[in-house]
């Protein structure tokens, strides 16, 4: 059985993230750690905010209700994650911290198997950027595959592989199909983006000859243009998909796509990214 551990914002989860989750790890026959993250700090600076004269404040007194707001909406949060898991048959274990959301994270993955994260999960004070800085944090750092999640899960059919020839893409293929062999008879389309006008898919014969030996339905795609610009416009209507990518956020050398591009499909597409690095 794998190890799942899922990161949830204490304050703002739902039913359908949580169900998410389950989904995957019917998947990955695996058992799944619901990691309850908050930023506490931030309470402290938001209860600041309310206190307008800078010059009469009282901080042991914001000090003692930001413990208290928080232990309120600690205890809201765990009885809202019982009561969804009950309601929905959902057999999680609950991991509740009270860290620096990425550090906790982090630290976590280091013992897991696969780390799941919504693509909207965020513990900024104001505004935030899309995806979230939490979010392009764990996918830099986290010490485990990671598959970003969108708001709402559709079944898996067709798996897209991007590829360049990299010992990252590949990487990346390989581990996604170690974790789920339940996807065996999912179309799988091997995507390749021809650079310098090479139509020539590198390694085409051994990658082949791996993946039909896992999957029924193997089939290799060559597009032409820029490598971020083409597999946007290809996963841009899917929706019963998921998609592999190489390492991110890591050295060029091990990097599949530029951050920049990678944060673009996360951004736009509506599909599972399933991201690692060796």
């Amino acid at each position: 059985m794998k190890k799942i551990i899922a990161a949830i914002d204490a304050r703002h989860f739902t039913e359908g993230e949580l169900e998410s989750f389950y989904y995957i790890a019917r998947e990955i026959s695996g058992a799944v750690t619901v990691v309850l993250l908050e930023n506490v700090a931030a309470l402290g600076t938001s209860l600041a905010n309310v206190y307008t004269d800078a010059y009469t404040l009282d901080y042991n007194k914001i000090a003692m209700e930001a413990r208290k707001h928080y232990e309120t909406e600690r205890k809201e949060s765990v009885e809202k994650f019982n009561r969804i898991c009950i309601n929905n048959n959902l057999d999680f274990r609950l991991h509740e911290t009270t860290g620096d959301p990425v550090e906790e994270i982090i630290k976590e993955s280091r013992f897991a198997d696969l780390l799941l994260v919504s693509n909207t999960t965020s513990f900024a004070v104001l505004r935030d950027s899309n995806p979230p800085e939490f979010v392009k944090d764990v996918l830099a750092r986290a010490q485990c595959p990671v598959m970003v999640l969108p708001e709402k899960m559709h079944p898996i059919k067709e798996l897209v592989f991007a590829y360049n020839g990299s010992f990252s893409s590949v990487y990346a293929i390989r581990q996604l199909t170690q974790l789920f062999n339940s996807f065996s008879d999912a179309f799988v389309n091997v995507v390749y983006v021809a650079e310098n006008d090479n139509q020539d898919i590198p390694y085409e014969k051994l990658l082949r000859e791996y993946l039909e030996l896992h999957y029924e339905d193997v089939r290799f795609t060559v597009l032409n243009g820029n490598p971020a610009a083409e597999l946007l416009a290809l996963l841009l209507h899917r929706q019963n998909c998921l998609v592999t990518y190489g390492a991110y956020g890591r050295s060029k050398l091990s990097r599949f796509f530029h951050r920049s591009d990678a944060e673009s499909i996360l951004r736009t597409v509506n599909v599972p990214v399933f991201i690692t690095h060796p």
